[in-house]
């Protein structure tokens, strides 16, 4: 699944606010409000990607916090361990 953020064109007729989608293959199904504010709520609104303009996924935000190696796959991907306390980061703007 992928999320998108974009701004419909108006032959679209979405309004002009950036909104969020799922993409897959070439049409998005709209979601309802922000993603990570409102979780993964999809409607039953579906654009084509070509009446779609794509923007940046994330809106500035303060700062992103981030938890490295957190699964086990992934200490194992990078012939790493998993950490006994959490490896805690973060992505400023």
């Amino acid at each position: 699944m992928r999320i998108v953020r974009f701004s419909p064109l108006e032959s679209a007729k979405l309004g002009t606010d950036p909104l969020y989608g799922i993409l897959e293959n070439s049409t998005i199904t709209v979601l309802k409000g922000d993603p990570i504010y409102s979780g993964i709520v999809p409607t039953t609104v579906m654009v084509s990607e070509s009446d779609v303009r794509l923007l940046a996924p994330v809106i500035p935000r303060s700062k992103v916090v981030c938890v490295g190696k957190n699964y086990a796959d992934h200490a194992k991907e990078m012939n790493s361990n998993v950490p006994t306390e959490p490896i805690i980061f973060l992505k400023p703007n």
